[in-house]
């Protein structure tokens, strides 16, 4: 599954759709999936990046956290990693 086609025309709702679906998958590489979905979308779309890991974030798993957060300022990003499991 592929969401970067949707990102690249500027169509990040998909995206997050999406990752709303498979955010608490157990499988590592799904993680790693969302987590860069995500991220990517977010360089679109920092705001519902940010509304997504606000919904999100205290629960989804470390590694998707990672992933998503890792372009954002480092002020942001000590914030997410403070509320993240």
């Amino acid at each position: 599954m592929n969401t970067y086609g949707f990102i690249k025309n500027g169509d990040t709702e998909h995206t997050f759709r999406i990752a709303e679906l498979l955010v608490n998958d157990k499988e590592a590489m799904i993680n790693k999936a969302v987590g860069s979905w995500i991220r990517e979308a977010g360089k679109k779309d920092e705001d519902a990046l940010k509304k997504f890991l606000n919904k999100h974030a205290v629960a989804m798993p470390r590694i998707t956290l990672r992933y998503a957060i890792e372009k954002l300022d480092k002020t942001t990003r000590d914030y997410y990693m403070k509320l993240g499991k």
